[in-house]
C-alpha cells in the first residue's frame, strides 16, 4: 500500500469516527452514562449526607443556625465526597451502558463495521476526559469554595444570634470571653473587692439607698485582659450594634458593674505550658495597659470592638483545605508547604481515578458471564478504591515538598495501573464483544 492510500485510509477512518461521535448513537451512550452516574453520585451523596447529618446538625445549632442554615450548610459538606462519588458512578454507569451494548449485539456491530474499536475507544475517552475534568473543578475549586462558605453560614448565623440576644442558661465562648446569661437575681450583691484594693468600676449611677433593693444582674461577662489578670462584668443589658463594613462593632452594657482582680489561673504560653509562681497584684496592674480602651457613661458602658475579638473568622486560604488547585499550584505557603502538597497529589489522584473508572469498566465486561454476573461489578468498584487507597499510601511516604513531587509518583503509578487494565482488555477483547449472558 502506497503513502498515499494510507493517506486516504486515515482521512476516511477519521472522517467515519467524526461523524459516528456527532450522531445519536454517540450522544444516546452519553446521555444514559451521564443519567446513570448522576443517580449513583445522589445515592452515594444521600448515605454520606446521612451518616453526617448528627454531626452538622450538632455544629450548626453550636452556632445558631436556623433551619435554612442548617440546609446550607449540609449542601456544601455534599462537595467533601463528591470526587470519590464521581468516580465509582463513572464507573457504574460506563459498566451497565457497555454490558448493554455487549448483550444486545452492538459491540458486534460496531466492531464488524472495521472500524468499531476507534468508535469505542473515542466514547471511552470522552467519558473519561469529561469525568477528570468534572472532577478537578469539583475537588480543586467547588470544594474549597463550599468548605468556606460552610464557615461563613456559621459565622453569620452566630452573628445574627448574637445581635438578637444571649439565651438563658447558656455559656458562650470567645477567644477572650466567657458570657452566660443567668436568670434575674434580685438583691444580688456586686463582686467583692479583691485584696490589695484592686480598683472596681461601678457606673450604676450610684450606691443604693439604705434599704433598697440591689438591681438586676442577669449577664455575666468574664474577659481575660492579661496573661495575670482578668475581669468580671454583670450587667442587666447588653446589645450589639454594627457591624461596619470595617467590622466594627460596639457592645453595649446598661447597668453594670466591673470587677479585675489577679487571675490564679493565667493563660497558656505559646507552648502550651502554664505559668506557674506567685501572682503579685501590682504586675497585674502593669499587665493591665493592655486591656480594650472603654468609653463609660453613668449608667452604661459602650466598648468599640472588632468582630474578630468575638468571633475569629480567618481569611479563605489559610486552612488548606479552603485552598483551590490554582493557589496550590501557583501560590506556595512556605510554613505549610508539606500538607498543601499532599493536598494537591491527592486531587490529582482523584481527577486520574476518574479518569480511570471507564478502562476499569470496559475490564468488568470482559470479564463478566454467567458465572461472574452477580460479582463482577463490586470486585471492579472494590479494585478502584484499592488504587485510590494505594496512591494515598504513596502520597503519605513520599511527603512531597513540591509540584512535581505531589504529581509525577500519582502520574506513574496510574500510568501502571492503566497500562495493566489495557493489557488485559487486549487480552480478553474477544470476551468484550461476544455475548455472554444470554442463554445456550
Amino acid at each position: 500500500m502506497t503513502v498515499l492510500d494510507q493517506t486516504a485510509v486515515a482521512t476516511g477512518v477519521r472522517a467515519t469516527l467524526a461523524n459516528f461521535m456527532r450522531g445519536d448513537y454517540a450522544r444516546g451512550f452519553f446521555a444514559r452514562v451521564a443519567v446513570q452516574a448522576f443517580a449513583v453520585i445522589v445515592l452515594i451523596e444521600a448515605i454520606f449526607l446521612a451518616e453526617h447529618f448528627t454531626w452538622v446538625f450538632r455544629d450548626a445549632v453550636r452556632h445558631e443556625a436556623d433551619l435554612s442554615g442548617i440546609a446550607l450548610v449540609l449542601a456544601c459538606t455534599s462537595t467533601e465526597i463528591f470526587d470519590l462519588a464521581l468516580a465509582v458512578a463513572i464507573l457504574m454507569a460506563s459498566y451497565v451502558a457497555l454490558l448493554r451494548m455487549r448483550e444486545s449485539r452492538e459491540l458486534l456491530v460496531l466492531f464488524a463495521s472495521g472500524v468499531g474499536p476507534f468508535q469505542l475507544s473515542a466514547l471511552i475517552l470522552v467519558v473519561a476526559l469529561a469525568g477528570q475534568l468534572v472532577c478537578t473543578v469539583g475537588s480543586g475549586l467547588v470544594d474549597p469554595m463550599s468548605r468556606y462558605a460552610q464557615r461563613a453560614i456559621l459565622f453569620s448565623s452566630e452573628l445574627r444570634s448574637l445581635k438578637k440576644g444571649v439565651a438563658k442558661n447558656e455559656f458562650y465562648y470567645f477567644p477572650s470571653y466567657v458570657a452566660y446569661a443567668m436568670d434575674h437575681v434580685t438583691d444580688g450583691a456586686p463582686p467583692p473587692m479583691a485584696p490589695g484594693e484592686v480598683p472596681v468600676i461601678d457606673a450604676s449611677g450610684g450606691a443604693a439607698p439604705v434599704g433598697a433593693p440591689l438591681k438586676d444582674r442577669t449577664l455575666f461577662v468574664y474577659q481575660q485582659i492579661a496573661p495575670h489578670a482578668s475581669r468580671v462584668i454583670t450587667s442587666a443589658q447588653a446589645r450589639l450594634d454594627g457591624p461596619d463594613k470595617q467590622g466594627r462593632i460596639v457592645l453595649n452594657l446598661n447597668d453594670f458593674t466591673a470587677h479585675t482582680f489577679a487571675d490564679a489561673h493565667p493563660l497558656s504560653t505559646a507552648d502550651g505550658a502554664v505559668a506557674r509562681g506567685p501572682i503579685k497584684c501590682d504586675t497585674c496592674l502593669d499587665q493591665m495597659n493592655d486591656a480594650p480602651r472603654v468609653s463609660m457613661k453613668v449608667r452604661d458602658m459602650s466598648q468599640l470592638m472588632m468582630v474578630d475579638q468575638l468571633l475569629p473568622f480567618n481569611a479563605r486560604g489559610n486552612d488548606t483545605a479552603e485552598q483551590t488547585l490554582f493557589e496550590q499550584l501557583f501560590v506556595p505557603d512556605q510554613a505549610e508547604r508539606g500538607a498543601q502538597m499532599r493536598l494537591l497529589a491527592e486531587r490529582f489522584s482523584r481527577s486520574l481515578l476518574a479518569f480511570l473508572a471507564p478502562l476499569v469498566a470496559l475490564l468488568a465486561v470482559s470479564l463478566t458471564n454467567r458465572l461472574t454476573n452477580w460479582f463482577a461489578l463490586p470486585l471492579a468498584c472494590l479494585g478502584l478504591m484499592s488504587v485510590n487507597l494505594l496512591c494515598e499510601w504513596v502520597i503519605t511516604t513520599i511527603a512531597p515538598a513540591g509540584v512535581a513531587g505531589a504529581l509525577l509518583p500519582v502520574l506513574l503509578l496510574y500510568g501502571a495501573v492503566g497500562a495493566l487494565i489495557f493489557l488485559g482488555i487486549v487480552t480478553r477483547h474477544n470476551d468484550f464483544v461476544r455475548p455472554q449472558l444470554a442463554r445456550s
